[in-house]
């Protein structure tokens, strides 16, 4: 091996690394945000980000570019970081774009998810169903975002996946903050009929199953918010 492709190899390695950490980085702090564990309006530093995720500096800077391009986070130049307030307008403006784009994601992955992915996508459909049945909210949400990954991938639709993820995060984080557990089995049960329709190759039934979620969530968001 050349000393230019044994570099090239290291640079490679520790490119994949460092991508590697940002992602871990940007999934902590976006859970901690969606849960509320991090509350709306709570402003930290960029030390307490980094104790709280585990990582360096410039993995946990990358993630909190990323989680501001989401509308997620606001960084405060020499403050800190502020995590956004939630806007009951925002949500439902959020919801509407999102029905859109999960219409076509729901359709493409029906047509285009190859075999293993039909069996992880109804695998992991059921796994929610008994998250939610154990009442076990942050197993749930968890596996709800799980399942937007798979489905968005079969889907190989990069630009629609790309602009529904930031949504699917706020709405999870609207879902927290609105207290809707109740919703829980109902939802997981959408979420199930959604899977089948995708593993059966059935693009009109995926696209009426998201939609028939995303009503789901709409009129429950909508009953919260009635009693604010």
């Amino acid at each position: 091996m050349t000393e230019d492709a044994r570099v090239a190899g290291e640079d490679s390695v520790g490119g994949r690394a460092s991508a590697s950490l940002s992602d871990l980085a940007y999934r902590r702090l976006e859970e901690a945000i969606v849960t509320l564990s991090l509350r709306p309006g709570a402003v930290l530093t960029e030390a307490q980000m980094i104790d709280l995720v585990g990582v360096g500096r410039t993995p946990v800077r990358e993630a909190l570019i990323r989680l501001a391009q989401q509308g997620l986070v606001e960084i405060l130049p020499r403050k800190g970081v502020a995590v956004t307030a939630i806007d009951a307008i925002d949500v439902m403006a959020a919801l509407d774009a999102r029905e859109v784009l999960e219409r076509l994601i729901a359709a493409e992955a029906a047509r285009r998810a190859g075999p293993s992915e039909r069996s992880a996508i109804l695998a992991k459909a059921r796994a929610m169903r008994e998250a939610a049945q154990a009442d076990d909210v942050n197993a749930y949400m968890r596996l709800d975002k799980e399942l937007d990954t798979l489905v968005a991938a079969a889907a190989r639709s990069p630009y629609a996946s790309r602009a529904v993820e930031p949504l699917q995060a706020l709405i999870r984080r609207a879902w927290y903050f609105f207290d809707r557990q109740i919703d829980l089995v109902p939802a997981a049960q959408h979420h199930v009929i959604l899977a089948q329709a995708v593993v059966a190759g059935e693009a009109e039934a995926a696209t009426e199953a998201s939609d028939a979620l995303m009503g789901h969530l709409r009129a429950g968001l909508l009953a919260a918010l009635r009693r604010e």
